[in-house]
């Protein structure tokens, strides 16, 4: 199957337009203001969206639909924030979390949000599409993983299904109550979007979207390894993933919370630009490792993460040119100190010159005791990125 970039446009929008109506659904409901934060297209195995949810703690509600396109729908909400929401619309459910009045208010909620959701991909492409009863899925019993993505997986030369999920997150302003709807599209279904969406010459097998996907794994994990062999201390891949957004939402892929780090850019096939971050401990942390009986002050802080910066992002970009058989050059390294989303505005700003949509690469590096944290965000070239996908395809 092949995708484009026009049909990556017109899912993100499709996405976009179907949580703003969900989110408006939720606020005539309950009176609450709900907005949209953040869209995304991303294309990951079936394992990798199964186990967010249960690394989250979510609960979640199904929607099955059928008839024009074919999938599932799931709204997934924080555990501790999910009665909250619904004590609203069901006054008493947060006096018995675990009891049926909670869940029938779940069930209740998903099925009017998850219906106007649906309502906003049937009218764009001009079809009938009808929904299945509401079911509530509680992932902390490990059975309930399977449900998740159901039948909308497809196949890969790599042996392990891959789901092209459409992820929303949407907020509420009074409550700071986070929630996600994922849209999980049969592979016939997205080959039907993709056919009304039209083409823009430009197709990328999907496959080498996750082949890229791979390439990022697998350059997150020599930056670990990089990271281990300099500080002592093990650390782990827990995050990698590639996602498709409109560049005015990246920054918003980031909390309002205080980052330190470092920004590089990288020039060959793909160039663009990449962040380093890590919060506050983890970086006092790090100037502890690499300076041991020795105060963390700001300047050696700076100079810490300065350093590591280097050393992780060889790591990451190096397995990238190795793949792709390509010379890809790196920055000195900017120290920077901000909110994360002040950090990462100016890069997506200086990419919003040349296209309207980014290819969002995020990977995290932790250590099994919590002693740091850093997490990888690279912003490469729309342009450029399409070119490597298709030399990818080209050599598989």
């Amino acid at each position: 199957m092949n995708l484009d970039v026009q049909s990556l446009r017109t899912f993100s929008r499709l996405a976009h337009s179907g949580a703003e109506r969900a989110a408006g659904s939720l606020t005539q409901l309950t009176g609450v203001e709900t907005t949209v934060d953040v869209t995304k297209v991303e294309v990951s195995t079936r394992g990798d969206v199964e186990r967010e949810f249960v690394e989250q703690d979510l609960v979640s509600v199904h929607i099955g639909f059928n008839g024009g396109i074919d999938g599932r729908t799931v709204l997934a909400f924080d555990r501790d924030k999910a009665v909250e929401l619904v004590d609203v619309l069901v006054p008493g459910a947060a006096d018995q979390p675990g009891g049926e009045m909670a869940t029938s208010g779940l069930k209740e909620l998903g099925n009017i949000m998850l219906g106007g959701f649906i309502d906003g991909w049937a009218d764009f492409l001009d079809t009938s599409i009808e929904i299945t009863t509401p079911t509530f899925v509680d992932v902390e019993h490990r059975g309930a993983l399977d449900d998740i993505t159901g039948d909308s997986g497809f196949e890969m030369d790599t042996g392990e299904d891959h789901v092209l999920a459409f992820r929303n997150q949407l907020k509420t302003t009074d409550e700071e109550v986070n929630f996600y709807i994922y849209m999980l599209p049969t592979h016939d279904s997205i080959e039907t979007i993709s056919t009304v969406a039209g083409s823009d010459g430009e197709t990328v097998p999907v496959e080498s979207f996750t082949s890229f996907s791979e390439m990022i794994t697998d350059g997150a994990e020599q930056a670990s390894e990089d990271l281990t062999a300099m500080t002592g201390t093990e650390t782990e891949v827990e995050v990698s993933r590639l996602s498709f957004v409109p560049i005015e939402a990246v920054p918003m892929e980031l909390t309002e919370a205080t980052r330190l780090g470092v920004v590089l850019e990288f020039e060959g096939l793909p160039s663009g630009y990449i962040a380093i971050l890590f919060d506050e401990a983890s970086a006092d942390n790090l100037a502890d490792v690499l300076m041991p009986g020795m105060e963390a002050d700001a300047a050696m802080r700076q100079s810490a993460i300065q350093e590591i910066g280097n050393i992780t992002t060889s790591g990451f970009i190096d397995g990238w040119a190795n793949a792709l058989e390509t010379t890809i050059e790196i920055s000195p390294p900017t120290y920077v100190e901000d909110l994360g989303s002040a950090i990462i505005d100016p890069l997506a700003t200086e990419l919003a010159q040349s296209q309207e949509h980014a290819f969002l690469i995020d990977s995290t590096i932790v250590t099994d005791d919590d002693e740091f944290t850093c997490d990888i965000y690279a912003l490469p070239n729309e342009a450029e990125l399409r070119e490597a996908l298709n030399r990818l395809a080209a050599e598989a």
